[in-house]
């Protein structure tokens, strides 16, 4: 029964996180992130979509000047970037009948989506940046992904049970690891192995996974109330509640390190920080 319970929550929340039409006004805000002596600091903290409607799911680029995420255009999510030293944003993707989410950069420089058509077909697609996009994995709905190689993605995939998958792009083949899982899913920075939100209980976990061993290790607890997360360059991992973030590191406990309510933001959701360390963004509302 608690399986079953488990189950029908993870659908729901992504069946809610993937219509727009069912989603409070949300924006994606962007800051600096600097470190001084004592503390982490953040600063010029800018709402980048100034959008009406469903503006989420953030992600930086690798070169750590631009950033991806989806918004809410002409009734439908589309992949737009926004680069940090113009200011400007251009558009990705621009599909009719179908809208995109949880964009983020592949290896080879295009950009993976899953896309949801008005039909209800869903699956991952890779898109070039003038917006020409094909199927990447044809035979799986996937809710949430990671890239760990240049072939090898993990990715929640919807069923009974929704799964944790490690997914071959080029031979088109996939093995269950686990289920039970959260949709906040990372490669852990300097290492081979990616991480993930384990629901199985009532007590939710982050775990990490070696994708080759298929060896797990709880890491730590969640922020109770919450589930998204992200990893810094130095290997800590952030998490936002409410107005607040919090952070981790191996042998310690949770510490608030910011309480952004002071600049007009709260129910911090997705969060993300760039491959430089420099900059954070996270989707709340104000």
């Amino acid at each position: 029964m608690k399986n079953t319970h488990i189950l029908f929550v993870q659908l729901f929340v992504l069946l809610v996180g993937f219509r727009s039409i069912a989603q409070p006004n949300t924006d994606v805000y962007l800051m600096d992130m600097r470190r001084s002596s004592e503390a982490i600091v953040f600063e010029n903290h800018t709402n980048i979509s100034e959008n009406a409607g469903y503006d989420n799911q953030p992600s930086f680029w690798s070169d750590s000047e631009s950033i991806l995420y989806v918004r809410n255009m002409e009734g439908q999510t589309d992949i737009v970037r926004f680069y940090f030293e113009s200011s400007s944003t251009i558009r990705v993707s621009k599909t009719p009948g179908g809208s995109e989410y949880s964009p983020l950069m592949m290896p080879d420089g295009r950009v993976s989506s899953i896309r949801l058509d008005t039909t209800g077909l869903q699956l991952l697609y890779a898109y070039k940046l003038n917006g020409k996009n094909k199927v990447l994995v044809p035979d799986l709905k996937i809710g949430y992904h990671a890239w760990i190689n240049e072939d090898e993605i993990v990715a929640f995939v919807l069923g009974e049970p929704a799964t944790l998958q490690l997914v071959n792009v080029k031979s088109n083949t996939a093995k269950i690891l686990s289920e039970n899982i959260g949709r906040s899913l990372h490669k852990i920075p300097g290492t081979n192995a990616f991480s993930f939100v384990d629901k199985s209980s009532d007590n939710w976990t982050i775990r990490s996974m070696d994708p080759v061993t298929s060896e797990v290790k709880v890491l730590t607890d969640v922020i109770k109330g919450a589930e998204d997360y992200c990893w810094t360059p130095r290997g800590e991992i952030i998490m936002g509640y409410e107005s607040k973030l919090y952070m981790w590191q191996s042998g310690s406990e949770w510490k608030e390190i910011a309480d952004l309510s002071v600049k007009g933001i709260e129910n911090i959701t997705r969060i993300t920080v760039s491959p430089d360390g420099k900059k954070l963004a996270l989707v709340g509302s104000d």
